[in-house]
């Protein structure tokens, strides 16, 4: 006879999940979670996803996406593959062992500088805080949420995978953007979160700062120091209105092409940074 109390026999393994009730509300909320891994506003970032994809004919295994954090809460799988047969967006294969979109999207630069004409940078969160990763995503979410209509919102992270202060925020219109910068943008009013204040600039601005950054950085020996992050100290230097601005920025193809050459390890918790 075992030794173990009914207590410890009736916990869940560590590793293992408890099945919910995939009520109308719960089915609900695991279907755009899945659509926005697939979606615009994910996927064309998402290194992990796309290469999975692209191995398999656009197809993604379903117990892969059942990994990702935010959805290890809706189990078991197979009402998580039922669920998904309702979508419009996503088709599931006959075997129900994979899920991919019915119309591809269009991956082409063009689509992604329109992206980026309704995206911002936000820096200086505290990227030390050692909130759980979850939490904090979905709190920053709620702020940004309540600023406008958002898209998606992701978190950069350093090369550790870690927080490193700097969010990107897509506004579902490029007005939107636009409105939100000169409400808070450089010398406008102060935008804070958690009695912390913060930086917004233009995408295009974030990137190019990102590009002297990365070369002032590059050192002889062909190493990188530390690439910019949210530090208020990293800030971008901006000329006041009226003053002539001699500065070359880089151009956005070459900031893109930098953008993805230094993001090239592909890891499953780029699923996580992201806002339906």
């Amino acid at each position: 006879m075992s030794g173990a109390s009914a207590t410890e026999e009736s916990a869940p393994r560590r590793g293992s999940f408890v099945p919910v009730e995939f009520t109308p509300e719960i089915e609900k909320q695991c279907l755009k979670q899945v659509e926005f891994y697939f979606s615009e506003f994910n996927f064309p970032y998402d290194k992990f996803l796309r290469a999975t994809a692209d191995k398999n004919e656009g197809w993604v295994p379903i117990s892969t996406v059942a990994t990702f954090n935010r959805m290890k809460k809706f189990r078991p799988v197979e009402k998580v593959v039922e669920v998904l047969r309702n979508s419009e967006i996503l088709e599931v294969s006959e075997d129900g062992e994979n899920v991919k979109r019915r119309v591809p999207l269009d991956l082409q630069s063009d689509a992604r500088r329109e992206r980026g004409k309704r995206t911002v940078a936000v820096m200086n969160f505290d990227y030390e805080d050692k909130q759980e990763k979850t939490e904090l995503q979905e709190e920053i979410e709620k702020f940004f949420n309540g600023l406008g209509p958002v898209s998606q919102v992701r978190l950069k992270k350093d090369h550790r995978k870690n927080f490193n202060g700097t969010v990107i925020v897509e506004f579902a219109q490029e007005k939107d953007a636009n409105e939100f910068i000169e409400t808070y943008g450089p010398g406008k009013e102060t935008l804070s979160f958690q009695g912390r204040k913060l930086d917004a600039v233009t995408k295009k601005q974030y990137d190019q700062q990102r590009e002297a950054t990365r070369s002032k950085n590059f050192s002889g020996s062909g190493q990188r120091s530390r690439s910019f992050t949210g530090h208020r100290k990293n800030m971008p230097k901006f000329k006041k209105s009226g003053e002539k601005d001699d500065a070359k920025g880089a151009s956005e193809g070459a900031v893109e092409a930098a953008d993805e050459a230094s993001n090239e390890a592909a890891t499953k918790e780029a699923s996580e940074s992201a806002v339906e």
